[in-house]
């Protein structure tokens, strides 16, 4: 069973074929400072991002979810679960989420941030559900916020940057207590 998501202002779903070619369109230009563009000619880059898409809406390999975010009738943006038995315990997931240009701004991330935990939660039964991300990204860290995570620390040199010193992440996670509307 593929997994459907409806909130006020997006729709979680997977990914259709056809949306290979605009996925892999926004993997190649400027997505902001946070995120280096992949090569255009990059084979690997490629086929990595084929794999997300023909595998979307279901568990691939047990361990990543793939889905697309849809908003106002379009492809806006991608978000994905991953949670790895041998990296993690049991119920620990964690999320990633990325928006193409145009849709950055209008609270998109964070319903989407916020309908893929919930299932998580609710269906998945997480224990818990982190994720991390450039400490100058301020956005993210907003709508992670927004979406209901604690801020839980900053993992200091975190992320290797070709050419210079490892960007600091900060983390933000949820708890089952925090579901659960318990004191965690």
């Amino acid at each position: 069973m593929s997994i459907r998501l409806h909130g006020r202002s997006v729709l979680i779903r997977p990914f259709r074929p056809a949306e290979f070619d605009v996925l892999w369109a926004n993997e190649t230009v400027d997505r902001g400072e946070f995120d280096a563009p992949r090569s255009a000619d990059d084979t690997e880059a490629m086929r990595r991002v084929r794999v997300r898409v023909d595998g979307s809406g279901t568990w691939r390999d047990g361990r990543f979810l793939d889905l697309a975010i849809e908003a106002e009738g379009a492809l806006v943006g991608d978000v994905g679960a991953r949670h790895d038995a041998e990296m993690a315990p049991p119920g620990v997931f964690e999320v990633g989420l990325g928006l193409f240009p145009d849709a950055r701004g209008k609270g998109y991330g964070t319903e989407a941030l916020a309908l893929l935990t919930r299932y998580l939660f609710q269906d998945e039964q997480a224990a818990r559900v982190q994720l991390g991300t450039d400490v100058e990204n301020v956005a993210m860290r907003r709508a992670a916020e927004k979406a209901g995570y604690r801020f839980e620390g900053v993992m200091r040199g975190f992320w290797p940057v070709e050419g210079g010193p490892a960007h600091d992440y900060a983390l933000f996670a949820r708890t089952r207590a925090d579901h659960e509307g318990r004191d965690g």
